[in-house]
């Protein structure tokens, strides 16, 4: 039954984060977060995004660079990811979705510029 439940979180999410413009490389198969690419109209970094995430939407997210090693391999994709938690509420994930989407220009995508 939880499963099923997580399951279900994970695929609203995930839907709702594609129609705003992330990109999802990997739908989670067993953990309760979301590694997104940040929306390809952002040209700052995955904190700056976070930051005016909260600030316009009241939605938190973790920024996706303390994920990544500092060599020069990870650079190129450090500041372009940030994790989205599922396991909370229905009614929370609701909520942060119409935020979010309430934020969102004509053609969908998130407006945090």
């Amino acid at each position: 039954m939880l499963l099923k439940e997580y399951e279900a979180r994970r695929d609203h999410i995930v839907a709702i984060l594609s129609k705003l413009g992330f990109e999802i490389q990997c739908k989670p198969q067993g953990s309760v977060f979301v590694f997104a690419v940040i929306p390809k109209n952002w040209l700052h970094s995955d904190v700056d995004f976070v930051r005016a995430l909260i600030q316009k939407a009241g939605v938190a997210a973790v920024p996706g660079c303390g994920f990544f090693h500092l060599d020069s391999n990870g650079e190129i994709y450090r500041n372009r990811y940030i994790r989205f938690a599922f396991c909370k509420s229905e009614a929370t994930l609701a909520a942060a979705a119409r935020k979010m989407q309430d934020i969102a220009n004509s053609d969908g995508s998130l407006q945090l510029d």
